[in-house]
């Protein structure tokens, strides 16, 4: 037909059209795709024509199932789509908890997990999974009570019902036999990590009752055990002096049996005499001396102390150290480094206290004070209470070095015995000093 144009395939196309006859003409729809899922039968969708969805293992319609081929070669209704399917809620467990969701898509898996006070069963998958048919996988008992081991305490027993297991929550109560004692709670309760709480207790053995005292008496009136470590105190009546350890406690002989440490003490009457002392006091003031008392004692001014300043009375009424005395304060002869006792002219070894002395510098020396040369001939000194004298003089001869006094120191030292070598080190420092004033005179000269 001139002015018509079209494509040569088309055109063949409309021309065996118009040429069929016009009751044999069959319209088909196309054939759709459908993720996951695919229409049945898979053949001649022609007008009129019906087909049912089928969707792939886990997954679900989303609309019409079935659609109708129309003779305007389109499907009714709408071709539908095939979704992931969805289990409903999982099963309960008893005595176990899963966390909250609100789908649960084919694939979904999930963990359960056990209750405070429950356990896994060992061996057993605390999971399920979401199959293709929309069920969940099987589960089996998942949890059991916690088990705490059977309570054993050697040298006692359990004094409540006795069970073949004990699981969360269960409590044991506890006793010892004889001679031992409870250390720890009586009472413990099976906690949720399987471990006892407060720990189990335990038995430990504990002394005979202590000894009893004549007329006295210990602290642990009313106890009935005595356990290692135990202390026991002891008081007499009125009176009376306690002799021996105030106190005993309960010790290990062999690192099994229990034992006190000591005897007990005896309660007597034990007086000690009254100490003399002359010249000296006593402190404290009291009239009676008892057992155990101590006493410190001091002189009077002038005089010194021989023996212990304190003394304690013994039980056997004596007193220990022994009293002491007091004994005269001397002072012992002035040394002045070149100078000399000028009187008394008896040259004593020790003096009196309050004597004096009159000293003296040898030929060719004068008294110094610090340094200032004094024109006194003669210089007293006192021996004071505590055994020391006044103020001692210095003997210096002007212009010239102390030789007087290095020797005297060296003298001393070698007295007090310093090491020979160090004292012959000194020698040689005075020796090089001495030959070292030489020069100087002799340059003067």
């Amino acid at each position: 037909m001139p002015g018509l144009l079209c494509p040569p395939g088309q055109l063949l196309a409309l021309v065996v059209l118009l040429l069929q006859p016009t009751g044999s003409l069959e319209v088909q729809c196309p054939i759709p795709h459908i993720s996951n899922g695919q229409l049945k039968p898979a053949e001649n969708f022609t007008s009129g024509s019906t087909a049912t969805l089928e969707c792939d293992p886990g997954y679900t319609a989303l609309g019409a199932t079935t659609v109708r081929c129309l003779a305007s070669g389109r499907w009714y209704p709408r071709v539908p789509a095939c979704t992931p399917g969805q289990c409903s809620s999982p099963p309960a467990v008893d005595h176990a908890d899963l966390n909250h969701r609100h789908e649960f898509l084919v694939g979904t898996t999930l963990i359960y997990s056990c209750r405070h006070g429950f356990t896994l069963i060992p061996g057993v998958s605390p999971t399920t999974t979401c199959l293709n048919n929309f069920t969940w996988s099987a589960v089996p008992k998942l949890c059991q009570k916690v088990q705490c081991p059977i309570p054993v305490i050697p040298h006692g027993r359990e004094i409540s019902a006795r069970k073949s297991e004990y699981t969360f929550g269960h409590q044991a109560e506890f006793h010892c036999d004889h001679g031992y004692v409870l250390k720890g709670s009586q009472r413990t309760q099976c906690s949720s990590d399987g471990t006892w709480r407060p720990p189990i207790p335990y038995c430990d053995r504990v002394c005979d009752p202590p000894p009893k005292i004549s007329n006295g008496q210990h602290s642990a009136l009313g106890t009935k055990q005595f356990p290692y470590g135990f202390e026991v105190k002891y008081t007499c009546m009125e009176g009376l002096s306690l002799i021996g350890d105030e106190s005993i406690y309960c010790t290990s002989d062999n690192g099994e049996n229990l034992t006190w440490s000591g005897p007990a003490p005896e309660c007597r009457v034990v007086r000690c005499p009254k100490p003399v002392v002359e010249r000296g006091r006593m402190t404290p003031q009291t009239f009676t001396f008892p057992y155990g008392v101590v006493l410190q004692f001091s002189c009077d001014e002038g005089f010194g102390l021989s023996g212990a300043p304190e003394s304690q009375c013994q039980a056997d009424g004596s007193w220990h150290p022994p009293v002491p005395t007091c004994q005269p304060v001397l002072c012992p002869q002035p040394r002045v480094a070149c100078g000399r006792l000028q009187s008394p002219l008896d040259d004593k070894t020790w003096y009196q206290i309050n004597e004096t002395v009159t000293l003296g510098c040898a030929p060719g020396y004068q008294f110094s004070d610090d340094g200032n040369m004094s024109i006194e001939d003669s210089w007293t000194a006192t021996c004071l209470p505590d055994g020391n004298w006044t103020p001692l003089p210095k003997c210096k001869k002007e212009g010239d070095a102390d030789i007087c006094e290095e020797v005297h120191y060296i003298k001393s030292a070698f007295e007090c015995g310093l090491p020979v070598a160090e004292v012959k080190a000194l020698l040689e420092i005075q020796k090089l000093f001495l030959e070292i004033k030489k020069l100087e005179v002799e340059l003067e000269k």
